[in-house]
């Protein structure tokens, strides 16, 4: 809930108070309490999405520690951030004009699982963890795939939907999926600010609009090296960070050791 919360309200929250500050160009403590909740309340909601996927990963079993947890806030904050305030650029400097590429993009996102799921020939599972009962399989199927869009549309959602999974993700998390994610998010990016530094960014901004779109880039590549500093160093079972299991194996190995030596003796 705390994820459909951030993402399907608090998101949409956020833009919208940012583009009615950029317009009028006026900027209101009430507003600024507004927007600074709201984009906690994202943050806070992009964090669950990391702390879902270790916990599919590694079957709940792992510990987030503080250090873990800063990296992920910094990463996921400056992330989110980012992309708003782009998003916000280009929509302010072409107004309407900008709906066909920001559907596009979306759409994308969106038929995305459904177009892999189709290629490969897959079949739904048989038997799911997820309750298909109040709403049905495939109304269920297409909620859960509009969620992953709109979070995978402003910042990377942890998992890939995997439609003929029985948890409809894949749990192999491969660093393919976030190298691909990053790297098209960094190029519409891109597109974005300088469709706003060559229309209407110095009208808009009475600024230097190429600094705000050097800083909204920048901000960007240091979500991203947040996020490499995470997953190299400091994500669970890396870096030395065993796992339990492996935890559990290593003692098994050590029990039997030790009773070989008993017996020898």
């Amino acid at each position: 809930m705390s994820v459909i919360q951030a993402f399907l309200s608090s998101i949409p929250q956020l833009t919208l108070q940012l583009y009615i500050t950029l317009t009028i160009r006026e900027w209101p403590v009430e507003r600024a309490w507004l927007m600074a909740f709201s984009l906690v309340s994202i943050t806070y909601g992009a964090i669950h999405c990391n702390i879902l996927a270790m916990q599919i990963k590694y079957d709940n079993h792992f510990k987030l520690h503080t250090v873990q947890f800063i990296c992920i806030m910094f990463w996921r904050c400056l992330e989110i951030t980012s992309r708003v305030v782009t998003l916000v650029l280009f929509i302010a400097s072409l107004k309407l004009r900008s709906m066909p590429f920001l559907l596009v993009t979306f759409s994308i996102s969106l038929l995305a699982p459904w177009v892999e799921f189709w290629i490969n020939g897959s079949h739904f599972p048989t038997q799911t963890k997820v309750d298909f009962k109040p709403m049905g399989r495939e109304l269920t199927l297409i909620v859960i795939t509009v969620l992953h869009a709109a979070i995978d549309f402003f910042c990377w959602s942890g998992v890939k939907l995997q439609l003929s999974s029985e948890e409809l993700v894949d749990k192999t998390h491969k660093g393919s999926n976030k190298t691909f994610h990053y790297s098209i998010r960094l190029v519409e990016n891109v597109m974005m600010i300088l469709v706003f530094k060559f229309t209407d960014g110095k009208s808009l901004l009475n600024c230097c609009d190429s600094l705000i779109a050097t800083q909204v880039i920048i901000t960007y590549l240091l979500a991203i090296g947040f996020m490499l500093l995470f997953y190299q160093y400091l994500q669970p079972g890396w870096s030395g960070n065993s796992l339990p299991d492996q935890t559990e194996e290593t003692n098994l190995n050590q029990s039997n050791v030790a009773s070989t030596k008993e017996t020898s003796q």
